[in-house]
């Protein structure tokens, strides 16, 4: 009888241990990832003045709490970021969700998105007193845009979804920055511009713009995602403990802009020489979230070669250019919860 209970005893206080122990191990795992990296990394962040990713001006301070030590690099395009990331003149950079598939379009495969931004930025602009209250609307209507743009896209993709085909309508593109788009709607040279922040902003705090009823940033085919973030594929294959602290530095930063607005929209206000109000307005609808909608940026890649802007269709093997490695470990969720089926 004694030979039996000794075992059972052995066991059943070996159970216990273990489930005592269960969140002491998780507890170290969360450690591990903050843990300082023994030797100092350097990297080269690629960053644009855009309000959705003025949070990433916190990055540097962030990453040195693990030992990486980051340079900003200033671009004006997402086009110029990319072509830095895919030749490893930088490192780590956020750019639009279309950037990666375009990339793969031209044949290069170095770059790997590990993590979303969010949804919003994008908007449609209207003269103040005007509206498009349904899609039907813009028959008749001059329309400014960017094409190859996140925005264009979430507009062509609406158009198609709301009945209307592209190529009828009265398009007007848009050639530099989104000052030129305010230009061509207070000149009435077109009568909407799909555009970005702050550039929207601007037309409504000077009183002369309002948002339409409709908004692109609603599409079933692109959803309202702004950007995603990636890193260069060498870098990341060799320094993946580097890669981690910063995705983890990375969900710090977005939970700080998330909890702290005022704050967001000063270092915006700072960093792009902007007043303050049009900052706050250039942000407002914008949801920092670091979910990466997969399914969404495959339909992305479908509907980019669909419509000529690629020549091949990539979105078959975009996925193998993301991963939900460190976000996952990052924020302690599957990658379904984090978008993988999204």
């Amino acid at each position: 009888m004694t030979l039996h209970v000794r075992p059972l005893i052995r066991c059943t206080c070996a159970l216990l241990f273990l489930a005592g122990a269960a969140p002491s191990v998780a507890l170290a795992q969360g450690d591990a990832l903050r843990a300082r990296l023994p030797a100092a990394v350097t990297v080269k962040q690629g960053m644009l003045n855009v309000p959705a990713l003025s949070p990433l001006w916190l990055l540097p301070e962030y990453a040195a709490k693990y030992n990486i030590q980051i340079e900003i690099v200033m671009f004006q395009r997402f086009a110029d970021a990319r072509t830095a990331l895919a030749s490893g003149d930088i490192q780590l950079t956020a750019f639009g969700p279309q950037d990666i598939s375009l990339a793969l379009g031209q044949g290069a495969r170095s770059l790997v998105g590990i993590a979303g931004v969010g949804s919003g930025n994008d908007c449609l602009i209207v003269r103040k007193g005007e509206d498009m209250k349904d899609w039907k609307a813009l028959a008749d209507k001059r329309i400014g845009v960017g094409a190859g743009s996140i925005s264009w896209l979430k507009f062509a993709a609406s158009v198609q979804e709301n009945g209307l085909e592209y190529n009828k309508l009265k398009i007007v593109n848009i050639v530099g920055g989104g000052g030129n788009y305010l230009k061509a709607l207070q000149g009435k040279e077109i009568d909407m511009a799909a555009v970005w922040h702050p550039f929207c902003a601007q037309a409504i705090v000077d009183g002369y713009g309002a948002y339409p009823t409709i908004d692109h940033n609603r599409s079933k085919t692109v959803g309202g995602l702004i950007s995603v973030l990636a890193v260069n594929r060498g870098f990341m294959e060799k320094n993946r403990d580097a890669v981690q602290r910063l995705v983890v530095a990375y969900v710090d930063v977005l939970e700080t802009a998330r909890k702290d607005p005022k704050r967001w929209a000063g270092i915006y206000a700072e960093k792009a020489g902007l007043p303050e109000n049009v900052a706050a307005e250039s942000i407002r609808t914008t949801q920092l979230d670091a979910t990466l909608p997969l399914e969404s940026i495959k339909r992305i890649s479908k509907f980019l070669s669909d419509n000529g802007v690629i020549t091949r269709d990539v979105s078959g093997e975009v996925a193998q250019s993301y991963t939900y490695d460190f976000l996952s470990k990052a924020t302690g969720k599957t990658p379904a919860q984090l978008g993988l089926n999204q």
